[in-house]
């Protein structure tokens, strides 16, 4: 079979099943639209070919190459594409679903609106990627180099992250859902608006990153760290974050409300207005922080340290504070029970 033999019976229209193709040159070839099933491709050459539309099913591709060729709307469904090279593709559309794809090269590629479905991209190198309004779905990215990428409104769900190398990676209005990102350093990387909703990020290091707008939302981040980042506005609703620190950390108006703070450290941190009722902070460290306007409503605060804290008009209303210190900080200046607020809340609860 030679490359131009296969473009004829490809236009003819010919279905292809349980072929053996292996090694076949289709550099620059037009296969546009051909459907083929449990075919062979192992090591084929696919450089600068039109394959857009063409329809790929529990087809093998390992160690096959793409590099600069036309996916565009292109299905590869249940194949084997492990050490596939699709190098400086630019494409539009494309699938892959259900795929093995460990040890991909898509370096200085562009991807936009494409979508991988239950692919296993472990050790997948992503370096120099452009992402734009492309979807993951439940695929493992373990050891996947994002080094120089450009994700711009990419969404993760269900993904497993693992030692991913993040060197210059650039992430914007991206969403991570029920994401995995356990021990991963993202010291020093803009993620601001990025959310990372429902996922789980113990031991993570954030130190210094900007994270303004961001949302970790009903998220694991036990034993994280967070000092000097940018978090204005970010949103912990109901995040757990024991254990964690945010060191100097700006928060001016982040959402923590309902967030499991016990044994975190927000020393000096920048809380000004930050909306934290109904928090559990007990034996938490707010000394030197800024909490001016600052709501904190029904918190538990036993034993948390406010030592040399700024409360100017802070919110403590039913707040337990048994045990609490307030060494250098004028408490005098806070808000205490509204009693008015507190009938009305008793009356509801009727």
């Amino acid at each position: 079979m030679t490359r131009d033999e296969l473009s004829r019976r490809v236009k003819a229209g010919e279905v292809f099943y349980q072929e053996d193709f292996s090694g076949l040159d289709c550099r620059e070839a037009d296969l546009s639209g051909g459907i083929f099933s449990e075919v062979c491709f192992e090591g084929s050459d696919f450089s600068g070919a039109n394959l857009r539309e063409a329809t790929f099913t529990s087809c093998f591709f390992d160690k096959a190459l793409f590099f600069q060729a036309d996916i565009e709307q292109a299905n590869f469904v249940q194949c084997a594409l492990k050490q596939t090279d699709f190098r400086e593709i630019s494409t539009d559309s494309a699938k892959f679903v259900g795929s093995g794809m460990q040890a991909v090269d898509f370096s200085a590629s562009s991807l936009k609106n494409c979508v991988f479905a239950n692919c296993d991209l472990g050790g997948a190198v992503l370096a120099g990627l452009t992402l734009e309004t492309t979807m993951f779905s439940g695929c493992p990215l373990k050891k996947a180099d994002f080094s120089k990428a450009d994700l711009h409104k990419t969404l993760f769900h269900g993904c497993d992250f693992e030692n991913n190398i993040l060197d210059k990676v650039s992430i914007h209005l991206s969403m991570f859902h029920g994401a995995n990102f356990d021990g991963t350093d993202f010291s020093g990387l803009d993620l601001t608006h990025c959310q990372f909703h429902e996922s789980t990020l113990k031991g993570c290091n954030f130190t210094k990153v900007k994270l303004d707008k961001s949302g970790f939302m009903w998220g694991k981040l036990e034993g994280s760290i967070f000092d000097g980042a940018g978090l204005a506005f970010a949103n912990f609703y109901e995040a757990r974050l024991t254990g964690s620190s945010f060191r100097q950390a700006d928060m001016t108006r982040a959402s923590l409300q309902y967030a499991s703070l016990a044994g975190s450290d927000f020393s000096s941190a920048r809380l000004i207005q930050a909306q934290m009722e109904g928090v559990e902070a007990e034996g938490t460290s707010f000394a030197g922080a800024d909490l001016t306007y600052a709501d904190l409503s029904h918190a538990v605060l036993k034993n948390t340290d406010f030592s040399g804290a700024g409360l100017y008009l802070t919110n403590f209303h039913e707040a337990d504070d048994e045990n609490t210190r307030w060494e250098g900080a004028n408490r005098a200046l806070a808000w205490g029970t509204n009693e008015k607020r507190l009938k009305s809340e008793q009356w509801g609860k009727q």
